[in-house]
Parts: C-alpha cells; sequence; structure tokens
C-alpha cells in the first residue's frame, strides 16, 4: 500500500504564464507583516497611520534569574493566598 502524497506542479513558472494568459491572477495577496509594513512606510508614518491599529499581547512566561529587572509572575500559591 502506497502512502499519501501531495500534488505539485512540476514547473511553477509554466503554470503561472498559463493562468496569466488566460486572464486570471495565480498569486495569493497578504498583507505585510509589522515589520515589513513599518520598513515600507517608516517608522513615524507607520505610527500615524497605523498606531492605532496595533496590539502588543502579552509575552509568554519565562524562566530568569533572580537578578532580572522585570517584575515576578503571580503564581497559581500566590493566588489561594489572597483569600
Amino acid at each position: 500500500m502506497k502512502g499519501k502524497s501531495n500534488r505539485k506542479y512540476t514547473d511553477e513558472a509554466a503554470v503561472a504564464s498559463v493562468v496569466t494568459s488566460n486572464g486570471d491572477d495565480p498569486y495569493e495577496k497578504k498583507l505585510l507583516g509589522t515589520t515589513a509594513m513599518t520598513s515600507l512606510l517608516g517608522k513615524k508614518r507607520f505610527e500615524e497611520l497605523l498606531g492605532g491599529l496595533v496590539a502588543k499581547p502579552p509575552g509568554k512566561p519565562a524562566l530568569v534569574p533572580e537578578s532580572d529587572k522585570r517584575p515576578a509572575l503571580n503564581t497559581a500559591k500566590d493566588d489561594f493566598n489572597e483569600i
């Protein structure tokens, strides 16, 4: 028994040429990420135009040395002690 396989093009340039010559666009368009958009617009213009449309979620918890300047996270033990 043969395993599963996925189809793929043998010549992507030829596929693009055929589809384009038939009046269709074979490419996906995707919104630039924040880093690429900042490069495109420049930091100041990016902030002016898109500053209100960008959110920065909190980072994931990380193990760090006690000398780290960031505040410690509450632990589950701390949560139970607050009752």
